[in-house]
């Protein structure tokens, strides 16, 4: 891959309705468009000729920084080692190791879509 896309925007989940028989009756495709308040990120990898999508769109919840950022690195694929710490290695060390990282945290209301909960709560990564 040459070039990827990444975009702010708004995803809408597709629908299909079926009869008894189970023949399609109606479908909406799911969708994704450029929405600079859309709560959504979408990566999607072009064609370097055309500019033109070449494969499909990978979509993420715009809170979800920790999945799309590792997504784009490992599309990148630098040919040296990145300058970014294994973040989720320290803190799932630091847990296993009796200190819990939360102290430290200015906003603790925000607990339930915080991924270093995740890794406090599996130190050992499985």
């Amino acid at each position: 891959m040459g070039i990827i896309s990444i975009g702010v925007g708004t995803c809408t989940l597709g629908r299909r309705q079926v009869d008894r028989d189970g023949n399609v009756v109606s479908e909406t495709p799911a969708q994704w468009e450029v929405d600079p308040a859309g709560g959504s990120v979408a990566i999607v990898p072009l064609n370097p000729d055309t500019m033109e999508p070449d494969g499909a769109a990978e979509i993420y919840g715009d809170w979800q920084a920790s999945s799309y950022l590792t997504r784009v690195v490992e599309l990148i694929r630098p040919n040296r080692q990145i300058n970014v710490p294994d973040l989720e290695a320290m803190i799932r060390r630091a847990a296993m190791d009796g200190m819990d990282i939360c102290e430290y945290c200015p906003d603790p209301f925000r607990c339930p879509d915080c991924i270093v909960k995740e890794w406090k709560e599996d130190p050992g990564g499985e």
